[in-house]
């Protein structure tokens, strides 16, 4: 019976002495996690090089889905761990072990690794050690180095040994939390949810902001954007919602500005909102899904018109990806069925019959000379409304409490 699940970093690994501020985000952030998931707080111990889950009675794959959403785990495998390092007992841990998973004629191989280089017997030795103890008890098992059909696994660490035949990849990158904070432009399409992970994969904290326009776009809209949320929440074990009331802005843009003017200037003012938000969440960056030209507002002319206004970096993870790379991504998150509902949001309304495709910075300047913007932009942020989501839960939560 495996009493512990052995979680592997690996990019962690190469941080110098910093190491111990991501470790300790990791271990808070697989607690916390589990805890969301499970409704319970696992016990986990920490050696170097390795963290340590105990199962304490469990069945390790109650864990997997949480592990599988955790970044900074490179990898991880259910394990027995010995009481001692009794060369007979890691003998016999491994044979109950091999016995549990063989099933008829079954080529292996046995891999040692020794961090602990005070066991007096190297790996080679050792694996020869426990490939004849296996094949003694065990009939038909045969030994390949290269061709085999289990990989008998022992980590001889530093009071014990760890003996397993599983390994199941991890999201690797770095803890979200450990990259500080920002916020992504979730606009209910397919590309936004895609930035805010690929944020997450590099440890940022990602808070969402999306800009509605009802009674142009339903509370389905709205509710779709919660969904996604809750999607990138099972990532980073909640996602703060920013809801932007953005009717009055775009009613404005619409009577005063020149019609194919309104798509550079709509962003223009969203950078300057968002930027607010941030600000007041302690957040450095915005992350946008913008996919250089993909449409009007993503080309190089539009991008600079957009970039002018922003005091913080606006980062863009999907910037040279083609669509079919996003969407795939999208489908290994599960937001894409989401994105693609037939609702629309405040892109899609308002939308003018010929775009500005290569907008001029002075001419956004003009345009926007005719809005009291400093006056919209106060009262859209005032008005915000605050969502917190923890992946399939979803609490409202007043500015204040947040």
């Amino acid at each position: 019976m495996y009493d512990h699940i052995v979680i592997r970093y690996a990019e962690i690994a190469l941080k110098g002495k910093n190491q111990k501020d991501f470790l300790n985000r990791l271990i808070k952030n697989i607690r916390e996690q589990i805890k969301t998931d499970l409704e319970f707080t696992p016990k986990i111990e920490q050696e170097k090089g390795r963290i340590y889950l105990l199962l304490e009675g469990r069945e390790p794959e109650i864990f997997f889905d949480s592990l599988n959403h955790i970044f900074g785990i490179s990898s991880y495998s259910p394990a027995r761990k010995t009481s001692s390092l009794d060369l007979e007992e890691i003998k016999a841990t491994a044979l109950d072990e091999m016995r549990q998973i063989v099933q008829g004629p079954t080529r292996f191989r046995v891999s040692v690794r020794r961090p602990n280089k005070q066991f007096p017997l190297q790996s080679p030795e050792m694996q020869q050690i426990i490939a004849a103890h296996m094949l003694k008890n065990i009939p038909g098992l045969k030994a390949d180095l290269h061709n085999y059909d289990i990989d008998l696994l022992l980590e001889i660490r530093y009071d014990a040994a760890y003996v397993y035949t599983k390994s199941y990849a991890g999201l690797g990158g770095l803890p979200v939390g450990s990259s500080g904070r920002g916020v992504v432009l979730l606009s209910g399409g397919i590309d936004s949810p895609v930035a805010g992970w690929l944020a997450m994969k590099r440890g940022v904290t990602v808070e969402a902001v999306h800009f509605h326009s009802y009674p142009y776009t339903s509370e389905e809209a709205k509710q779709k954007v919660l969904d996604l949320a809750a999607k990138m929440a099972k990532y980073s074990n909640r996602v703060i919602v920013h809801m932007v009331p953005f009717t009055k802005i775009q009613e404005q843009i619409a009577h005063y500005c020149h019609d194919n003017m309104r798509i550079p200037i709509m962003r223009r003012i969203m950078v300057r909102i968002a930027e607010e938000i941030a600000r007041q969440r302690e957040a450095m960056a915005i992350f946008t899904g913008d996919n250089l030209g993909q449409v009007a507002s993503q080309t190089m002319e539009s991008i600079y018109a957009i970039n002018q206004v922003a005091t913080m970096p606006i980062l863009r993870p999907c910037i040279t990806m083609e669509k079919e790379e996003i969407i795939q991504l999208a489908k290994k998150i599960d937001t894409f069925e989401i994105s693609i509902q037939p609702y629309e949001d405040c892109c899609t309304v308002f939308v003018p019959k010929d775009p500005k495709t290569k907008p001029k910075v002075e001419a956004c300047i003009a345009e926007e000379a005719k809005l009291d913007l400093p006056e919209l932009i106060r009262d859209a942020v005032e008005r915000t409304e605050r969502i917190i989501v923890y992946g399939k839960i979803i609490e409202s939560r007043q500015q204040r409490e947040i």
